[in-house]
């Protein structure tokens, strides 16, 4: 069988990334490395803007009240049952 082309490259190209930083040690190395994740996460969140922030907060109170209203009605026809076959 014929070798693959690009083999080698590929093998050495990826050193860099697979190096290691050195590892810190301490109580609170593991809090630090959290916390810079946490940061470089966040700075690749495509945050909404102001208007799509209002409608999706029209949205979720919409159906917050839709919900509170179906879970009133049935529990005013589940009040009314049980009082019709308990008293």
């Amino acid at each position: 069988m014929g070798k693959k082309r690009g083999s080698a490259t590929t093998k050495g190209s990826n050193k860099k990334a697979q190096q290691k930083q050195p590892q810190r040690s301490g109580p609170l190395a593991g809090t630090r490395r959290f916390a810079r994740d946490v940061r470089g996460e966040l700075r690749r969140v495509t945050w909404p803007d102001r208007d799509q922030l209002r409608q999706s907060t029209a949205v979720v109170l919409i159906i917050v009240l839709v919900l509170a209203v179906y879970v009133a009605a049935v529990d005013f026809v589940f009040q009314n049952l049980v009082r019709l076959i308990f008293l």
